[in-house]
């Protein structure tokens, strides 16, 4: 960071040589210097008044007193409700010409989202597909009134339907009178409990916490086990699976299920049709991507709706069921829209414990994957997007939802993507699309009847390569990068998920996260200084020890430091998680000059060597009072060993003035005298607070003069006194 004057060079006011030396890394150690010293006479650009330098380089730039009535700290309650109610702030201006975009984005959107939907109830979640079509229905309503992000589209979500079948195939392999209607209404009310709680207490910042190596590592395995679990009813071996001795939970167990009994017990019925169909949906997508490229026709064309309808056709006119043994949905509970249910019942009660878990899991993968979208919408037009909003959205519509038993519902990227593109203006394309799902479950359920199931598994499966088509970029993208953090969490992610469970693989996903936050947030970053030969321009000498090595050995050894005092920036907030790791750095950079050598190094220099250690703490934000008391600890030991304390630029804030002082910090710290605002002010007011850097210095160097004055007069009270010795004994 470039600074305006050389400090550290100082001259007496008599004109000699400055007390304190300076030692470049080109030349020998305790070289005095001849420089005059630039700081008598001028202000410093690191000093907390603007100096004359500073206005030299803006002159044509206009300013205006700042007035704190500008700002508007107390909004009225109009103001609030679109904030709290965002369906306020586009209800007022809604035009025909929305109204037609935001329709023809619905139709657009039901035509493909109806058999996803039925996909994700009956092949991944293993639900009632009134579950299914219900979570596509109803949240639309709700995210209208409480949700933020316009072209955001709700629903059931492949991973979120893995977690819930996973779930509902635990609990009924142990206990098979365990309806699962019921499971799905527990499940979604304890993950839009969590979501609802987390929004009124403002944790929106969560979102922030996992990296996208660790969404992305979790959303590749995801779509590994769709395809596993989707093989299993494409071959129609279910229903061996269930009656096979041993269990068969965790995703690496169903493939070696499928490569044991798979070859002989297929049916080969079903495993054509399914091929077939997968075969005819995968050269759709791929004729339909290169058609995108230069027609936004394609878009609209629903290939999966289509064949699901050609399906019921020929399921209904051949008789698959009977005449092939081609299993089909057949008749299932369609008494949803007659009757809500009662999460909080009885019998739902005693489902709230075993169920924690997976509802937690799925309310922080979906508040991730969801964030994920509405950050990734935002930016692409430009939106403010809250968190805390979302959050209380998601919880919200996952509770109403709850009563009907639904599956939880969140937002995803890749259909609100369409659906912007498909030309939705507000949430209301959402809307139209719940109205035609409801229309759909009140008229066209005896069309259901007849879908075959491995129709449905096709499906889930091209889903699940979808989801694992960005994979190679990322990895490719982490390895250029050397981002081998990012690419353990990936591999651990889906290691996890993989051999384990979902659950399991969210768990060590988030927590090796979290384990990898709380090592950054207690690494401290102080860095101490050295000053550019010739420059005025102090930086952190451990970056150029690192380009020394790459062959940049002349720009290090234009670097100067100055013997007997260790200038130490502080560049961040000082908590208890990082002060207690700012005394081993400090501790390090005595011995070794630099808080990157390695504990078992020989140092080559020693504490005796500092006297003067002057910490710049322009920077620090925040400091709690643990850290204060740590920060106490070290400045008193300092003091103990007769090194001298400055502390310079400190920020301006009461809090931590206040800490400082309290905490008994500043009675051990060197004091500067206040300038007198009065002619006849006789007292002097002093602080232990230097405004810049070269006061500091200039405090130093005046110190350094006073020491080695004393030392010459002690040298000629000594040589006076043996002097008069001598002439005694004479």
């Amino acid at each position: 960071m470039p600074y305006n004057s050389s400090p550290l060079l100082m001259r007496d006011d008599s004109g000699g040589r400055s007390y304190l030396k300076r030692k470049s890394s080109s030349s020998q150690r305790g070289r005095r210097s001849e420089v005059q010293s630039p700081i008598k006479g001028r202000s410093s650009s690191l000093s907390h008044e603007p100096s004359s330098s500073s206005a030299a380089v803006m002159p044509n730039l206009n300013s205006k007193t700042v007035d704190a009535a500008f700002v508007d700290l107390s909004p009225s309650f109009w103001d609030l409700l679109p904030y709290y109610l965002p369906c306020f702030s586009w209800i007022p201006n809604y035009t025909w010409i929305k109204f037609g975009g935001d329709l023809v984005a619905g139709i657009s959107l039901a035509s493909f989202q109806i058999p996803l939907a039925l996909s994700y109830a009956t092949s991944v979640a293993h639900v009632e597909p009134l579950c299914g079509l219900y979570s596509l229905a109803f949240t639309p309503f709700v995210y209208a009134i409480f949700g933020s992000v316009p072209q955001m589209i709700v629903g059931p979500e492949s991973a979120i339907s893995l977690v819930v079948g996973q779930a509902v195939e635990k609990l009924s392999s142990h206990n098979s009178e365990i309806s699962v209607m019921d499971i799905s209404v527990v499940l979604t009310f304890i993950s839009g409990s969590f979501l609802f709680i987390f929004g009124l207490c403002r944790f929106g910042f969560l979102g922030n916490v996992l990296s996208r190596a660790l969404l992305r590592g979790f959303i590749s395995s995801v779509g590994l086990v769709m395809i596993v679990n989707a093989l299993i009813n494409e071959l129609k071996l279910n229903k061996l699976l269930k009656q096979s001795e041993g269990h068969f939970h965790t995703p690496f167990k169903k493939v070696m299920f499928i490569l044991k009994y798979g070859p002989k017990n297929y049916h080969k019925p079903t495993a054509i049709l399914s091929l077939t169909c997968f075969v005819i949906l995968m050269m759709l997508r791929i004729i339909k991507k290169k058609l995108m490229k230069r027609h936004r026709w394609p878009v609209f064309v629903p290939e999966i709706l289509i064949l699901i309808i050609v399906t019921i056709f020929l399921s209904a006119r051949l008789d698959l069921k009977h005449a092939y043994g081609i299993s089909v949905i057949g008749d299932f509970n369609t008494r949803g829209l007659d009757s809500v249910q009662n999460p909080l019942s009885k019998s739902n009660i005693e489902l709230i414990q075993p169920l924690m878990g997976s509802g937690f899991s799925v309310a922080m993968l979906g508040f991730f994957e969801s964030t994920t979208a509405s950050k990734s919408l935002g930016s692409a037009y430009d939106l403010a997007i809250s968190p805390n909003r979302e959050l209380v959205a998601l919880g919200s519509m996952n509770l109403f939802v709850s009563i009907f038993g639904g599956l939880p519902s969140f937002g995803g990227y890749g259909r609100s993507k369409i659906n912007a593109f498909s030309g939705a203006q507000t949430v209301m394309s959402g809307v139209f699309m719940g109205a035609i799902v409801l229309l759909t479950v009140k008229f066209l359920l005896s069309f259901i009847h007849y879908i075959p199931v491995c129709i449905l598994s096709v499906v889930t499966t091209i889903v699940g390569i979808s989801l694992l088509e960005e994979v190679p970029a990322d990895l490719r993208f982490h390895f250029g990068c050397r981002g081998y953090g990012e690419l353990a969490i990936f591999a651990i992610t889906v290691l996890a998920t993989i051999f384990y469970s979902v659950e399991m693989g969210i768990c060590i996903g988030c927590g090796f996260s979290v384990i990898t936050i709380i090592k950054h947030a207690t690494k401290s970053r102080i860095q101490i200084m050295a000053r550019i030969k010739h420059t005025s321009q102090f930086v952190n000498p451990d970056d150029f020890l690192a380009k020394s090595r790459l062959n940049y050995g002349s720009v290090f050894k234009e670097l100067e430091e100055f013997e007997g005092c260790l200038v130490v920036r502080i560049p961040e907030p000082l908590t208890f998680t990082n002060t207690e790791d700012l005394k081993e750095r400090l501790n390090r950079m005595e011995r070794f000059g630099s808080v990157k050598a390695h504990p078992a190094a020989k140092g080559k220099r020693t504490k005796e060597g500092t006297r003067y250690v002057l910490f710049d703490m322009d920077g620090l934000t925040f400091i709690d009072s643990s850290a204060a008391q740590i920060m106490l600890e070290i400045v008193a030991s300092y003091k103990k060993r007769g090194v001298k304390v400055f502390l310079s630029r400190v920020p301006f804030n009461d809090e931590i003035r206040a800490r400082l002082e309290s905490s008994g910090v500043t009675k051990y710290v060197q004091e500067t005298s206040l300038p007198s605002t009065e002619s006849c002010d006789v007292d002097t007011k002093f602080s232990p607070y230097f405004a810049s850097i070269e006061e500091a210095l200039s405090s130093i160097d005046e110190c350094e003069l006073t020491s080695a004055t004393s030392e010459y007069s002690s040298e000629q009270s000594s040589l006076l006194s043996a002097t008069l010795i001598n002439s005694n004994l004479v």
